[in-house]
């Protein structure tokens, strides 16, 4: 049931069948509080040396990584292990999953939608979906780029964190990267911070780690 519901509203941010509103406290909340208020635990409370933390701090992954994604999409960190997967019905995403197909990381770009419009859109159609609750927004940034981050839970106790971030490059264009995790991965949120657009990526001198 989650991966459907996050493939219904791809299609229907790029439908534009959201509609705005709903992201008018934008700074409402962040997942870090919002995890302690469920069965999920708290957000990390000591930072391993070495570990990727997320930008605000509050979330670690201390595993290793590989590198993943394209100029199409923009580029990000997976957990090492994490193989290629596509959502049913939807096509054209970098998508990352574990073996169990529960912790998912995935990335997509909006060529004609700028960040606060596709939020605005994501979040009013999730608003309207009785399987996600607890749903909120915040300002943030993630990488270091601007962002808008949409967080909710499912009733069947998975977890999912959406940044919408500007694309510096287009006007009208934004970044989509969503980590969706059970309460024993939450760490996951930590690698938002990987995440670089092609420019950048490319200027930093990395490369795309080879997977299978």
């Amino acid at each position: 049931m989650k991966r459907r519901i996050i493939a219904a509203a791809l299609a229907a941010v790029l439908l534009g069948m959201g509609g705005c509103g709903g992201l008018d406290d934008p700074a409402a909340q962040t997942p870090g509080a919002a995890l302690a208020q469920t069965d999920a635990p708290a957000e990390t409370a000591a930072i391993p040396e070495g570990a990727i933390t997320d930008d605000e701090g509050k979330f670690a992954f201390t595993g290793k990584t590989q590198q993943v994604g394209d100029d199409d999409h923009g580029y990000l960190q997976v957990p090492l292990g994490y193989l290629p997967f596509q959502e049913e019905g939807v096509d054209g995403l970098v998508q990352y999953s574990d073996s169990t197909g529960t912790n998912i990381l995935t990335l997509q770009h909006y060529a004609d939608m700028d960040y606060s419009t596709a939020a605005q859109s994501m979040f009013a159609y999730m608003q309207s979906n009785e399987d996600v609750e607890g749903l909120t927004g915040a300002t943030v940034t993630a990488g270091g780029y601007d962002a808008l981050q949409i967080y909710g839970h499912y009733k069947d106790g998975y977890f999912l964190v959406i940044w919408f971030i500007d694309d510096p490059s287009s006007e009208s264009g934004c970044y989509y990267l969503a980590i969706e995790f059970d309460g024993e991965h939450q760490d996951l949120i930590a690698l938002s911070s990987t995440f670089q657009n092609p420019a950048d990526f490319h200027a930093s001198g990395k490369s795309v780690d080879k997977i299978g």
